[in-house]
């Protein structure tokens, strides 16, 4: 993952790539400034985006709760399976504007 930081180091403003590891891939969503600062701030947000998994395309469910320290759940699927479950400083971010 070049270029990748740990949210010890997270940017201060967006656009940000946030990325999340299960199973043996990376799933990243692409968050726009506006998106990245409702984040920053502690507001909740809930996202869909395309995602792949094993081959196939999903849809994936971004749950940010809390701002830096607070939960990050990703569900996939029709069925809402969780793929990752954590909090945001454990995923890695990006600046990718």
């Amino acid at each position: 993952m070049d270029e990748v930081e740990s949210m010890s180091e997270f940017p201060k403003a967006g656009p940000v790539s946030v990325i999340v590891e299960w199973g043996y891939d990376l799933h990243e969503i692409v968050l726009s400034k506006k998106n990245w600062s409702l984040i920053l701030r502690g507001n909740p947000l809930r996202i869909r985006s395309r995602g792949y998994y094993e081959g196939a395309d999903q849809w994936e469910y971004w749950n940010f709760a809390g701002g830096l320290d607070g939960a990050l759940l990703v569900e996939y699927g029709e069925d809402g399976a969780v793929g990752f479950e954590g909090h945001l400083k454990d995923a890695f971010v990006k600046a990718t504007g």
